[in-house]
């Protein structure tokens, strides 16, 4: 009889395990990037599947069940270009969700980030380095500032020697409209890194920002507006809630928004000191910032000279949140913030899937 139990057992985990497995091919809600297009949007989730929704109706209309994808962009003419796990990179059909072989790496590299600059050319994120396939070249040495908490240095293979100039593989990045590509990092409690890349001149740019200390950086997103001013949202919850918005003008630092100025001061307990401040995007229609925090998504103004006068609460999504692993807190469930050409918010969510802000309604797509 305890045999018996026991085949069964195995049989039903088998049989979970196995309904999971498929389940997770066709219905995962975990993605790991967005795009807009011209008709609809698309999204790759953590199994490289890329699913679009029509972006006037909502409803899915095409589903991937091969090709693993793990990168999404679009050039300077809207096309749209997949990178893959084995180093191939897919022009995509907006109109039947056909792909043809755009570029064949010369090795099998996963690619990470496809970039276009001004000119259309591309530029790759693979491990590890920048890379430009074009013209088989390849960036490693950036330098990594002292972040004064943690020295960021590794040991040079073979070598009892420490170096402070290699590339860290980003968790969030930008290219701005002057060709660089923004490359951050967040160590957790152990603050950040950032790696400046100009693919217009072809040349690693130093990170010494001034009056930006990477020991209290925890980036989660670089954004740029009208004027091309530089911003960089940080935000992290260790014992208690952080968050600040760094404009760049001249490669220099200046806090423009600190959550602390706008605590309550009617709690008293140990996580009201701030907000936990997520990704930000600026929206050129209004002019405004939008950023995400535990507490919701916020809108303000661009302010001219020192930090903002007020900010406005817009909307408070219902999300899982899970323990950040660098710290005593939870991490960031909103992971990125873009907009629809007809100006509605999309977020994407680490577990909740991908939000759509419509007017007064909330659409989750998953």
């Amino acid at each position: 009889m305890r045999n018996f139990i026991l085949v069964n057992i195995f049989l039903f985990i088998g049989l979970i395990s196995q309904a999971q497995t498929d389940s997770l091919i066709f219905e995962n809600p975990s993605f790991t990037s967005i795009l807009i297009g011209s008709d609809n949007l698309y999204a790759i989730n953590k199994d490289g599947r890329l699913t679009a929704w029509n972006l006037t109706t909502l409803e899915k209309v095409f589903q991937s069940s091969d090709t693993i994808y793990t990168s999404i962009a679009k050039d300077k003419g809207d096309d749209i270009f997949l990178g893959t796990e084995k180093g191939t990179i897919f022009k995509l059909n907006q109109t039947d969700y056909s792909i043809k072989e755009y570029l064949k790496l010369k090795k099998d590299y996963r690619i990470d980030y496809i970039f276009f600059n001004s000119s259309n050319e591309i530029f790759l994120i693979v491990p590890y380095a920048v890379y430009d396939p074009v013209k088989d070249k390849y960036w490693n040495n950036f330098t990594h500032e002292a972040n004064g908490m943690i020295v960021q240095k590794r040991f040079l293979f073979f070598f009892n020697k420490r170096t402070d100039t290699y590339f860290d593989m980003p968790q969030y990045t930008f290219i701005d409209s002057k060709d660089r590509i923004w490359m951050t990092k967040s160590f957790g409690e152990f603050g950040g890194s950032l790696q400046l890349f100009d693919t217009k001149n072809r040349k690693v740019l130093k990170s010494n920002i001034d009056s930006l200390n990477f020991g209290l950086l925890f980036p989660k997103s670089v954004f740029e507006d009208d004027n091309q001013n530089i911003f960089i949202t940080s935000g992290l919850q260790h014992f208690i809630n952080s968050g600040e918005i760094y404009k760049i003008e001249n490669m220099t630092a200046k806090v423009i928004y600190n959550s602390k100025d706008y605590r309550d001061s009617t709690h008293t307990n140990h996580f009201s000191s701030g907000i936990f401040v997520g990704p930000g995007i600026y929206n050129s229609k209004e002019q405004k910032i939008y950023f995400a925090t535990t507490n919701g998504f916020y809108r303000m103004d661009v302010p001219i000279n020192g930090k903002i006068k007020s900010h406005e609460l817009i909307f408070t999504p219902d999300l899982s949140w899970e323990r950040e692993p660098l710290a005593i807190g939870v991490g960031m469930t909103i992971k990125k913030l873009v907009f629809t050409n007809d100006n509605r918010l999309v977020f994407l969510t680490s577990n909740n899937g991908i939000g759509i802000i419509d007017g007064q309604k909330t659409i989750m797509l998953k």
